[in-house]
């Protein structure tokens, strides 16, 4: 059995995760998988097939949100002080799980308790991301000093993995002793642009997809949004995923029908625009230490421009929509990172 395990913050670490376990399943149909986190069931089961299990379980705490473009630094020091102080029953808890699970290699993104339990278990291990959480506590602990000793206890964990498969958009990734680079994984609609803008309704006028994940933006003025008619505004609680899935369509092929996607850029979204080869308007996210280096790496990658959270959140966006509207798109991209990384964990599986 292959145990991959995903970090609780936003649903990218578990789409790229879930992106790299179908790449596993496609080349290991009767192999067992355990998916262990808190996203959703069903975004796991519809990418991965079985045989698997799906385990509700907390395994870090990543950063706490006020809304999708502000953390609380204060309340995440707080929330990793509390975890932390049952580090060693959660750890046993885990190698105890691999055991009667019958684990034959454990692969993380990119939570560090499991790689600990791994290690203790007598496990091969590989991690996949882009940055890891001992980089951004390490960032924060000026502000919050409780979190340096964060930092130390997710870099020691980090130290014991066999193998980082190492995304696009990397940094702070010096912890773990040996890394690799695999291309973009990205997930990529299943449905053709133009058919899925007829099943949406979508006129001869620019889309623009407002997305910011499942925390969403309170406050963002819709009124506003609307009173420029000539864009298409295609906002959350317009399309939930039960509208989505009767109309045939997955978010993937909402990206792909949209014109533009305006966001903040964290590596879910961001690949799912670059998979679907959609423009991108984004806005700052805070003192997060991936937003620069997304922000410098972007135009390699996709047309995109720049919208501050106080245009955002008073809804003058389509002056944004329009100037990435006229960028051109680079070439498309190999999209094989899945593809890669599923040949490494099959080869940690023996």
């Amino acid at each position: 059995m292959l145990v991959a395990y995903v970090s609780g913050h936003g649903f990218g670490h578990a789409t790229r995760l879930c992106e790299v376990l179908a790449a596993v399943r496609a080349r290991a149909p009767a192999l067992p998988i355990a998916f262990v986190g808190t996203v959703p069931e069903r975004l796991v089961r519809r990418a991965v097939s079985p045989p698997l299990t799906v385990r509700h379980q907390q395994v870090d705490v990543g950063l706490v949100q006020r809304d999708a473009l502000a953390f609380d630094e204060p309340a995440t020091a707080a929330a990793c002080a509390a975890f932390e102080a049952t580090w060693e029953e959660r750890v046993e808890a885990e190698v105890a799980y691999l055991r009667a699970q019958g684990a034959r290699a454990v692969l993380g993104d990119i939570p560090a308790l499991p790689f600990e339990a791994a290690a203790r278990a007598g496990l091969p291990s590989l991690a996949l991301g882009n940055f890891s959480w001992d980089w951004i506590y390490r960032h924060l602990a000026p502000r919050q000093p409780s979190l340096a000793t964060s930092a130390a206890r997710a870099a020691a964990a980090y130290a014991t993995v066999g193998l980082l498969l190492e995304l696009p958009f990397a940094a702070g990734l010096t912890a773990f002793p040996v890394r690799e680079r695999v291309g973009m994984v990205a997930r990529r609609p299943r449905v053709e642009r133009r058919e899925a803008r007829r099943r949406l309704g979508l006129d001869g006028r620019p889309a623009a997809l407002v997305s910011f994940g499942g925390i969403g933006l309170p406050g963002l003025s819709r009124a506003a949004l609307e009173r420029d008619a000539g864009i298409r505004w295609l906002l959350p609680d317009e399309l939930p995923e039960a509208r989505l899935e009767a109309l045939g369509l997955g978010y993937p092929d909402l990206v792909g029908a949209a014109d533009v996607v305006v966001t903040k850029p964290g590596y879910g979204i961001v690949s799912d625009a670059i998979g679907a080869g959609t423009r991108l308007v984004y806005t700052e996210r805070g003192d997060f230490p991936e937003y620069p280096v997304m922000v410098t790496e972007l135009p390699r990658w996709l047309a995109a421009v720049h919208l501050s959270n106080a245009e955002l959140r008073a809804g003058r966006v389509g002056g944004a929509v329009r100037r990435v509207l006229e960028l051109s798109m680079p070439a498309p991209p190999p999209l094989d990172g899945a593809a890669h990384a599923a040949v490494r964990v099959l080869a940690a599986l023996g």
